[in-house]
């Protein structure tokens, strides 16, 4: 295997005593909806787990389009899990809890939706319309893992709350009426037309994708459409094909999914364009179930080899001695755990009797918990030298 185990431990070991990093800078997601538009900012390092996996499923576009279908007044709005017409999208492999991360069920703060397994939680989540206590990890008792916050447009979410809720679809009750759904979510990323007005700026965006798409730069139109998407900008059907094409072009089959399949939903059912769309929607399903098959499969082989579970690194600003002396220890351990876990994809990968996917995967995998452990030094690290300058 290319990679090399016993580096990627001494990486972690060195930044545990060493090595000084900055602190990441936190992801923002834009969220664009029926009833108006909100920003999250995620907790990438306090839920590094749980960020990751929020963000696959934005690139992915698995959100636009789904719907809030649980909308409690002076409680949640939870969405992420159903498209407009209730189909249940099928999601990644879950998530372990990370609700020990000493972030609370506040006002304003993005979960984890989960079943009663901790560790169940997949793509539905919610945001906390009030401070509810009984939903933090307490007393031994697991709780919602928090991983983002309203940082812009809360009042969107309190006016979603305030809808009238019934029954509809499957569900018996908590519904809004109109029914409130995503149209898109993405990435924040600079404005490049900061002195223009949202109209001016989604019309410069457009000219930016339609001069990408004519000179055939797939990449550039791909991130053009990204910045639309957190513009908060408006898809006709002739845009959503494009779109199509161009995550096709890029190699992201699952967020092409999504686009067509917007298409099909507001699109001229009559005209040529629509029949190929629906074959092609057809194909891009297939592709996107045989990828989430490989994700479970990747996920078996995980549980195989054991990987350990990160441990959570505390904010160096109230933490006390003991805590990051504790941590110290755990962060040490995950690093013997993950080396002999790399150890065993190794094994994997080096056996002839596995398929050539399994083999694969493993390498996959094994790549993953390198950066996985250099990303936990990188966390840990800050965290010390900030501890350690509070002392002086």
């Amino acid at each position: 295997m290319t990679p090399d185990c016993r580096l990627a431990s001494s990486l972690i070991i060195a930044a545990l005593t060493l090595s000084h990093a900055g602190t990441a800078n936190a992801t923002d997601v834009a969220v664009c909806t029926d009833a108006g538009n909100f920003t999250i900012e995620l907790f990438d390092e306090q839920a590094p787990a749980h960020a990751e996996n929020f963000l696959d499923y934005v690139d992915r576009g698995f959100y636009n389009g789904t719907v809030f279908h649980r909308v409690i007044e002076g409680f949640v709005v939870q969405g992420g899990g159903f498209s407009r017409i209730y189909r249940q999208k099928p999601t990644l492999p879950p998530v372990r809890n990370e609700s020990e991360n000493g972030l609370r069920n506040d006002r304003g703060t993005l979960s984890a939706a989960r079943t009663q397994d901790p560790d169940s939680a997949t793509s539905q989540f919610y945001v906390n319309l009030e401070n509810n206590t009984s939903l933090n990890a307490t007393g031994g008792r697991v709780g919602y893992t928090v991983f983002g916050r309203v940082s812009e447009g809360m009042s969107v979410l309190d006016n979603i709350a305030a809808l009238p809720t019934g029954a509809s679809g499957p569900f018996a009750s908590d519904v809004t009426d109109p029914l409130i759904a995503v149209t898109s979510m993405a990435r924040v990323v600079p404005d490049r037309y900061p002195n223009r007005s949202t109209e001016e700026r989604h019309a410069a965006l457009k000219t930016d994708i339609d001069g990408a798409v004519a000179t055939g730069d797939n990449d550039a139109a791909a991130a053009h459409f990204t910045e639309y998407r957190a513009a908060c900008g408006g898809f006709d059907p002739e845009l959503l094909l494009a779109e199509t094409n161009v995550l096709i072009a890029v190699g992201n089959n699952p967020a092409a999914f999504e686009s067509v399949t917007e298409y099909l939903r507001v699109a001229n059912n009559t005209s040529e364009d629509y029949f190929a769309a629906m074959s092609l929607a057809r194909e891009l399903e297939a592709a996107t179930t045989a990828e989430t098959l490989i994700g479970q499969r990747l996920a078996a082989l995980v549980a195989e080899c054991e990987l350990p579970t990160e441990p959570i690194v505390p904010d160096a600003n109230s933490a006390t001695m003991e805590l990051m002396v504790e941590t110290q220890g755990l962060v040490q351990g995950y690093v013997q755990e993950s080396t002999d876990s790399l150890e065993c994809l190794e094994e994997i990968y080096e056996d002839d009797d596995r398929t050539e996917e399994d083999r694969a995967l493993a390498v996959a995998a094994y790549n993953n918990e390198v950066t996985k452990q250099e990303a936990l030094a990188e966390r840990w690290n800050t965290q010390r030298e900030i501890f350690l300058s509070l002392q002086q």
